[in-house]
């Protein structure tokens, strides 16, 4: 039998996501004129942009993800709430190095919102979708991108100079750390 992780769902707030990247919003929206207010998006390579579409899942996971190469950067299109979880980032150099469950947060997506993730930081693969049918997201990434996955039910992982373009990655085993899965508490 796995170990439940229950997170709890909190905002997403510019204070409450700040350990993990930023929101994008305008930094203030005057009525006489347009404004463009930057981002902290950086990346290596080429940048990519995407559309992903998010069914209506559970809301239960087993992985976590972190990106060395890029702020990866999400905007949702469509759909109802979400949620999407994220952890500090850890010593990038230490494949070993990865987050306790107990520091893995689960934040309620405003919909009128982008974010941006800061390099390394880890986070859900998927976006947890609060009502079907699902929802649509443009995923800004490079090319390449070099990813790490904790998989914390079967305590294994890998890294990955290319996610998805690697067919070698390095195949990482925790030694039995964790043997749980974790479960959004709505």
């Amino acid at each position: 039998m796995s170990t439940i992780y229950t997170l709890t769902i909190e905002p997403m707030t510019k204070e409450s996501f700040a350990p993990f990247g930023e929101l994008w919003n305008p930094d203030e929206r005057p009525s006489e004129r347009r404004i463009i207010s930057r981002t902290d998006y950086e990346h290596d390579g080429q940048t990519t942009v995407g559309v992903i579409w998010q069914p209506y899942e559970t809301l239960s996971f087993n992985e976590l993800e972190r990106h060395f190469g890029v702020s990866q950067s999400f905007v949702q299109l469509s759909g109802p709430p979400s949620i999407v979880c994220a952890a500090p980032a850890t010593d990038p150099d230490d494949p070993f190095d990865v987050p306790n469950p107990s520091d893995v947060r689960a934040f309620l997506i405003d919909p009128n919102s982008g974010w941006c993730f800061k390099r390394g930081v880890w986070h859900s693969l998927n976006r947890h979708v609060l009502a079907p049918p699902g929802a649509t997201y443009i995923i800004i990434n490079s090319k390449p991108n070099p990813t790490q996955v904790v998989n914390y039910e079967t305590s294994t992982g890998y890294l990955s100079r290319d996610l998805g373009g690697d067919k070698t990655p390095r195949t990482l085993d925790y030694k039995g750390r964790f043997g749980g899965v974790f479960q959004i508490s709505l």
